[in-house]
């Protein structure tokens, strides 16, 4: 997903860590850029690692190796637009592998001007899942979005706040804070390479570590094809624990009807 193409089929082969730590279903840094005014995207999200890990936690064994969701993204102006998303695991043995949950977003564009070192967006998003996939059952996220380009050059900044509406049992544990972070560099109008990463950093009542964070790092190559297609190709792995592998492919398309 780039520039004013932020629509993805996305075949996103991930899920080597527990939930607790990122979304299994969509690990994705997002721009600053919106849907096109009157533009509609249509995604497909694939997780899994080559080897899945049967003999480890339960809950993690879970997620591996293949989910399927799908996205459908709405361009209503020309900063403001919605994505639908649902998640699906059809290869798990989780009784809940058709519909694992779902979330809806908004994200608008804020800020764009020169004086500005950042761009800035904002999104916000409600999700709902299943019990057998998490024990958060719904939750609402609000991500700050800062870009900045400079030539060829990108960095994008998701940090980001979540809330626990309903937890397993009626718990609702502390707000937590995660980033996700990309720095690009774009070699033409079609082809770009970057670096993604992933983590987890705490909560508002203990701003330390949280102990079960991972923290992910996706080398990837980003590839604008014709008609409004994108494709993209990473792999990545997890720095602070021994996990498999996460391989990483989207393919996106937008079209205006």
């Amino acid at each position: 997903m780039r520039g004013l193409l932020p629509a993805a089929l996305a075949l996103v082969l991930a899920g080597a860590v527990p939930a607790a730590a990122q979304d299994l279903f969509e690990l994705e840094v997002f721009e600053f850029g919106t849907t096109p005014k009157g533009t509609y995207g249509i995604g497909l999200h694939t997780n899994g690692v080559p080897q899945p890990d049967t003999d480890g936690d339960a809950s993690a064994s879970a997620h591996r190796p293949v989910h399927l969701s799908a996205e459908v993204l709405r361009g209503w102006t020309g900063r403001f637009d919605t994505a639908v998303f649902v998640q699906t695991a059809p290869f798990g043995a989780s009784a809940g592998r058709w519909f694992a949950g779902g979330h809806v977003r908004a994200k608008v564009a804020m800020v764009d001007e020169p004086a500005f070192p950042f761009k800035i967006a904002l999104s916000g998003e409600y999700g709902f899942n299943r019990p057998s996939w998490d024990d958060e059952l719904q939750t609402f996220e609000v991500t700050p979005i800062l870009e900045r380009r400079m030539g060829r050059m990108s960095v994008i900044l998701n940090p980001s706040m979540e809330l626990v509406v309903q937890g397993d049992e009626g718990q609702s544990p502390d707000p937590s804070f995660a980033i996700a972070a990309r720095t690009g560099w774009s070699f033409n109008d079609s082809l770009s390479v970057a670096v993604d990463y992933f983590s987890r950093s705490g909560t508002t009542r203990h701003l330390a570590a949280d102990d079960p964070a991972h923290h992910l790092i996706f080398p990837t190559v980003d590839v604008e094809l014709n008609h409004g297609w994108t494709l993209s190709l990473g792999a990545g792995h997890c720095i602070t624990s021994s996990e498999p592998w996460v391989f990483r492919s989207m393919l996106g398309f937008a079209f205006a009807p």
